[in-house]
């Protein structure tokens, strides 16, 4: 068991190896400009992946991330290799991780506008944790990472693109408000409440407006299903129901 774990490590060591020695064959600029290409690459396969599902962050979005992280990191070694001129008195030390580390702090605005929230549902935050990544991932090319950048692109896009095929199997808890007016008399909107209920639904609150009609009641229901088909099932029937109307159902 022991010498089955330790084979794929060794290789991957040895890729890693591989990769070193072959970026290293080149010069500056070259190896630096080796380091922008695979940023943008690990950019664009992730953002091509937010671009296809229609995603606020696209190609464009994430491979500029990706670049503009690999660029900050490279002007970050640039500073050690610089000569500072000083007097010999004073004592000058350059930390090339610093302006890495406002990277990871300044993308975190870019993701904030990815995030949208309306009422009680929020949206992005997957497009926002991508992009996220997406900066890391231009930092450890920029670095000349070559293997940790490959590895890390292939779980990313791996996590975005293959593991929402497995979230859509399992069971989820989705949440709607419904919006049902019918004729106003006392415990009407007990009477909703008890049939929804009596349909497998999960009932988390109701309230009632008659500000349209006092001979109406829009009763708004909020609740919760796992089983889309006992849902539309009770859709179905309230549709077909001469008592009631069905004017609004908004996914939560």
């Amino acid at each position: 068991m022991q010498g089955m774990i330790l084979l794929p490590l060794a290789a991957i060591d040895a890729f890693d190896q591989s990769a070193r020695n072959w970026g290293q064959q080149f010069s500056w600029p070259a190896e630096q400009l080796l380091r922008l290409l695979l940023a943008a690459a690990a950019g664009g396969l992730v953002g091509l992946e937010r671009e296809v599902r229609g995603r606020q962050a696209g190609f464009r979005t994430n491979l500029l991330v990706a670049v503009g992280s690999a660029l900050v990191m490279l002007v970050s070694i640039s500073f050690t290799d610089r000569h500072w001129n000083h007097d010999s008195s004073f004592n000058l030390n350059v930390d090339p991780a610093r302006i890495a580390y406002g990277v990871m702090t300044g993308i975190g605005f870019l993701c904030a506008g990815t995030i949208i929230k309306h009422e009680a549902s929020v949206r992005g935050l997957t497009t926002a944790a991508g992009i996220w990544c997406v900066a890391a991932v231009g930092l450890a090319a920029g670095f000349g990472l070559y293997s940790i950048t490959v590895f890390a692109t292939v779980i990313i896009v791996g996590s975005l693109w293959i593991l929402d095929y497995f979230e859509n199997i399992l069971p989820k808890m989705r949440y709607r408000t419904i919006v049902i007016r019918r004729p106003w008399k006392a415990g009407c909107v007990r009477e909703i409440v008890e049939r929804l209920k009596a349909g497998g639904i999960k009932v988390i609150d109701a309230s009632f407006d008659r500000s349209r009609d006092p001979n109406y009641a829009d009763v708004s229901v909020d609740i919760a299903f796992i089983d889309r088909a006992k849902y539309y099932a009770l859709e179905r029937e309230f549709e077909n129901d001469a008592t009631c109307q069905l004017v609004a159902a908004r996914e939560e």
